[in-house]
């Protein structure tokens, strides 16, 4: 199982464990969702970078496909890991009480 296999399995596990635990084979599953992801990743990183490199320092091609690849993963993680997650009731009340910066302070 890949890395992104991985943290779609613990983003379940640790965020919808009754969709979890209906998974019959979730190494199976998720290793496959794993494959999916990255070459969704790949897809859509490859849309993002500037195929022409004339006149461009190999740093600046290294850091756009950098930027691209995280770009990336952050667009098909949300697509394909997030959405589906449930979101947590507690979140507004969280975030409610957690002071502003300024407020700690004071």
């Amino acid at each position: 199982m890949n890395m992104h296999g991985r943290h779609a399995m613990e983003m379940m596990r640790n965020h919808d464990r009754r969709s979890f635990s209906e998974i019959e084979d979730p190494e199976t599953y998720f290793s496959n969702l794993g494959i999916q992801i990255q070459e969704q990743i790949e897809i859509e990183m490859d849309s993002l970078i500037q195929h022409d490199t004339q006149g461009r320092s190999t740093l600046e091609i290294i850091g756009e496909r950098n930027m691209a690849r995280v770009s990336a993963r952050g667009m098909v993680y949300q697509e394909m890991i997030y959405r589906f997650l449930p979101m947590d009731e507690d979140l507004d009340e969280m975030e409610d009480s957690t002071p502003l910066p300024e407020e700690r302070f004071s």
